[in-house]
C-alpha cells in the first residue's frame, strides 16, 4: 500500500488513514460484535475526513488499544508485558500471549503494509514516519501558528488553526481504557486545542471579515463550556459588539465579573478589561462609529478674574507637554494649595477653560468634596464611580474593588486628550486612584493642602491678591469705578478673593451703600465675618469645614491643632512658635510643632519662616470666635489632652 500523508490517527478513537477496510478474521477467546467475518465486502461508503483523505475506522476494542499502545510509543519497542497490561489491565487471561499475536497479526493485515509493524525480541516495534501521525501533524500547526501569532500574520494564523483543528476528531484516545495510559499527552492536545481556538477567534476579530456574526454561537458554546476562561469571552464581547450588539457585550461581561469575583474573589484580566473598554468607547463597532461622548463638565469660568498671570503661565507650561501628546509617558498633574477663599477654583477653572482646545478629548469635573459644609468628603470609590458613569459606563459595569475601577478609568482615558479637575481634595490618597497614566491628559487639584505625598506633581501654592489686585477685583465685581488699591477694604477682606467677592456683592446689590459706609461697617463690627457672609458665598463658612474636620477627626495631632486654634484665638498671638505655644499650654515641645504643622498643612496658619507661623488675617478673626465659644475639652480647660 502506497502512504500518502496521514496514516495513523490518534486525536478521537484511533483509526487509520488512506486505506480501504479490511476485516480479519477472529480469533479464539473473542467474539467481535458487529464486525464482517473474514472474506465479506466492506461497507460501500468509506468515511473521508474534511480534506478528503479517507478514514479507515478500526473497529474492535482490542485492536484500538493495541494500536493506541503502539503509536504512543512510536519508533520504539513496546515490551509484550505492556502491551498486555494495556489490552487486559492488572489480570490478562491465561491466553494472553496467544491472543496477542492474533491481535497483532490482524493489526498487520489491516496496516497491509510488510515492514510496518515489526516483531523483537522484546516485544513489537510500529514504525511510524514523519507527517504519518496526526498528532505530528497538530503539533506542526500549532507550532506554525504560534510563530505566525508572534509575528502579527493574522492570515496565516487563522489557516493553521483551521488545519490543526481539522484533524480534531474527538477527545484523543477516546474510548480506550486508562490502563492504555496517555493521560498527559490527552492534557497537554486538549489544552493545545483551546489555545487554538483561542488564536483562531483572535485571527477572526483581527481581519474582521463580514462572518464575524457567525462566530457568535461558536464562542458562545466555548464560554458555557469553559465558564473561567477568560479569553473566550473577551472573544464573545468583541464579536457582539462588533456586530451591533453592544448590551449583550456588556451582560457578558458583567457575568464573567460576578462568577470570578464569587468564585475566585478576583477582577478580570487586562485583556477583558481593555475589551470591556473598547465596548463601552464604541470603537471597533462595523460602522465605524464611536460611542464615546466627549465629556465637557467644566463650570463656567469667573466672571471676573485678575491676577495670578505668573501662576497661570506656570500651570500652562506644567500641562503643556501632557496636552500636546509628547509626554514623558505620564499625566501632567498640578496641585494648587491654598486657605480658604484664596480662589484655588477660580484659578482651576480659569485655567481650565484657556486649556480647552489643547485638551480636545474633553474636560472632567469633580468636586471631592473634603471642606464642603455638612458634607463627608468622597470615597475613592465613589470618586471612581461617578468619573466611570460621567465617561458613559453603566452603574452596573462599574467594578466594585477600587483598583479594578481605577484600571478601568485609566484605561478609558489612556488615548484620549482629556483634562481632569479635581477641586477640593482631602487628600493624595484620595486623589492618587484618579489620576489618569496616559501621556495625552491633565489634572489639575485643589486642596487646602499641598499634597506633597502626589508624587510628579507641580506645586503652586496661593497667597492672598496684591493691594492692586484687590482693587481690580472689587472694581470690576462691584461696578465701583473709585475703588483704589489703599482703599480700606481691601486690607479689611485679608485680600482673599471669596471674601473681596462678597463684599462686591453687597455694593452691587446695593447702589445706596458706599465702599467707605461699608469699609466703617467691617471695621466696627464685633465680628467682620458676619458681614463677608452673602447668599452663597461666605468665608466662615470655608473655615468651619476645615475647622470642623480637625475636631471630627480620630487623630490627636488633628484634635490638637484645633485647640492651637482656639488658643491663638484667646490669645489674639499674631504668631506662634513650638516653643511658645508648649510653654503656654505645658505639653511638650514636639507635640506643639506637630499641631502647627497640621494647622498649616490644612492652610489655616502660614509658616512664614522655619517654625515660625501665623494666622491669615481672617483666620485671627475666625479663631478669637472659635475661641469665645464653650470648648468641647473643658476638663482639659482647653488645653491639649493629656498625653
Amino acid at each position: 500500500m502506497t502512504r500518502r500523508g496521514l496514516r495513523f490517527g490518534l486525536l478521537g478513537t484511533p483509526v487509520l488513514y488512506g486505506g480501504e477496510p479490511t476485516y480479519g478474521a477472529p480469533t479464539s477467546g473473542e467474539a467481535p460484535h458487529g464486525e464482517p467475518a473474514h472474506g465479506e465486502a466492506a461497507p460501500p461508503h468509506i468515511p473521508r475526513t474534511r480534506n478528503g483523505t479517507p478514514l479507515l475506522p478500526v473497529t474492535t476494542p482490542k485492536l484500538r488499544t493495541l494500536l493506541a499502545a503502539l503509536l504512543l510509543d512510536a519508533g520504539r519497542v513496546v515490551s509484550v508485558e505492556a502491551l498486555k497490561d494495556a489490552l487486559w489491565g492488572g489480570e490478562p487471561p491465561v491466553s494472553a500471549l496467544p491472543s496477542l499475536h492474533n491481535h497483532v497479526a490482524r493489526l498487520r493485515r489491516l496496516l497491509d503494509e510488510p515492514g510496518r509493524l515489526l516483531s523483537v525480541p522484546t516485544g513489537y516495534v510500529l514504525r511510524v514516519d514523519d507527517g504519518e501521525l496526526d498528532v505530528q501533524v497538530f503539533d506542526a500547526h500549532v507550532s506554525a501558528a504560534r510563530a505566525a501569532r508572534a509575528e502579527g500574520d493574522w492570515a496565516r494564523v487563522r489557516r493553521e488553526c483551521r488545519a490543526a483543528l481539522g484533524l480534531w476528531r474527538g477527545s484523543p484516545l477516546g474510548g480506550l481504557a486508562p490502563e492504555v495510559g496517555g493521560y498527559a499527552l490527552v492534557r497537554r492536545l486538549e489544552e493545545a486545542r483551546l489555545l487554538l481556538h483561542e488564536w483562531r477567534y483572535d485571527a477572526e476579530l483581527a481581519l474582521g471579515d463580514d462572518g464575524l456574526a457567525d462566530l457568535v454561537p461558536e464562542l458562545s458554546a466555548l464560554a458555557d463550556e469553559h465558564p473561567l476562561r477568560e479569553a473566550y469571552h473577551r472573544q464573545l464581547m468583541l464579536a457582539l459588539h462588533r456586530t451591533g450588539r453592544q448590551a449583550e457585550a456588556l451582560v457578558v461581561h458583567r457575568d464573567l465579573r460576578a462568577r470570578l469575583a464569587d468564585e475566585l474573589g478576583v477582577e478580570p484580566g487586562k485583556p477583558v478589561r481593555e475589551a470591556h473598554v473598547e465596548v463601552l468607547r464604541g470603537s471597533g463597532t462595523r460602522d465605524g462609529t464611536s460611542r464615546w461622548v466627549r465629556p465637557a463638565q467644566l463650570p463656567p469660568a469667573p466672571a471676573h478674574f485678575v491676577g495670578r498671570a505668573d501662576i497661570r503661565e506656570g500651570i500652562t507650561r506644567a500641562l503643556s507637554g501632557s496636552g500636546s501628546g509628547s509626554g514623558t509617558g505620564a499625566a501632567g498633574a498640578v496641585v494648587l494649595s491654598g486657605t480658604a477663599g484664596v480662589g484655588k477654583s477660580a484659578l482651576a477653572l480659569q485655567v481650565a477653560h484657556a486649556l480647552e482646545e489643547r485638551f480636545s478629548g474633553g474636560q472632567l469635573h469633580l468636586n471631592l468634596r473634603a471642606t464642603e459644609p455638612g458634607s463627608a468628603p468622597l470615597t475613592v470609590e465613589e470618586a471612581l464611580a461617578s468619573l466611570l458613569r460621567d465617561l458613559g459606563v453603566p452603574s452596573g459595569d462599574v467594578p466594585g474593588h477600587p483598583d479594578a475601577a481605577s484600571a478601568l478609568l485609566r484605561s478609558l482615558l489612556a488615548p484620549t486628550r482629556t483634562l481632569l479637575v479635581l477641586d477640593d481634595a482631602a487628600s493624595a490618597a484620595q486623589v492618587r486612584p484618579l489620576l489618569p497614566a496616559g501621556p495625552g491628559c491633565g489634572v489639575v487639584v485643589t486642596s487646602r493642602s499641598p499634597l506633597t505625598a502626589l508624587d510628579g506633581a507641580a506645586r503652586f501654592p496661593l497667597r492672598p491678591l496684591s493691594d492692586e489686585e484687590s482693587a481690580a477685583l472689587l472694581r470690576a465685581a462691584s461696578g465701583r469705578d473709585d475703588i483704589t488699591a489703599r482703599h480700606p477694604l481691601v486690607a479689611l477682606t485679608g485680600r482673599l478673593p471669596l471674601a473681596l467677592r462678597v463684599v462686591a456683592a453687597r455694593l452691587a446689590a446695593r447702589r445706596a451703600l458706599t465702599p467707605d459706609a461699608l469699609a466703617t461697617q467691617l471695621a466696627s463690627a464685633d465680628n467682620r465675618l458676619d458681614l463677608l457672609d452673602y447668599d452663597d458665598l461666605g468665608v466662615r463658612r470655608s473655615l468651619d469645614a476645615a475647622f470642623d474636620a480637625l475636631t471630627a477627626s480620630d487623630r490627636r495631632t488633628d484634635q490638637d491643632a484645633a485647640l492651637v486654634l482656639r488658643h491663638l484665638g484667646a490669645l489674639d498671638l499674631p504668631c506662634c512658635d513650638a516653643r511658645s505655644l508648649a510653654r503656654r499650654t505645658g505639653v511638650d515641645e514636639a507635640r506643639a510643632e506637630a499641631a502647627l504643622e497640621r494647622l498649616a498643612d490644612v492652610a489655616l496658619l502660614e509658616e512664614t519662616a522655619y517654625g515660625r507661623f501665623e494666622p491669615y488675617d481672617l483666620v485671627r478673626d475666625y479663631a478669637r470666635e472659635r475661641a469665645a465659644e464653650p470648648c468641647a475639652h473643658a476638663t482639659a480647660g482647653c488645653h491639649f489632652a493629656s498625653a
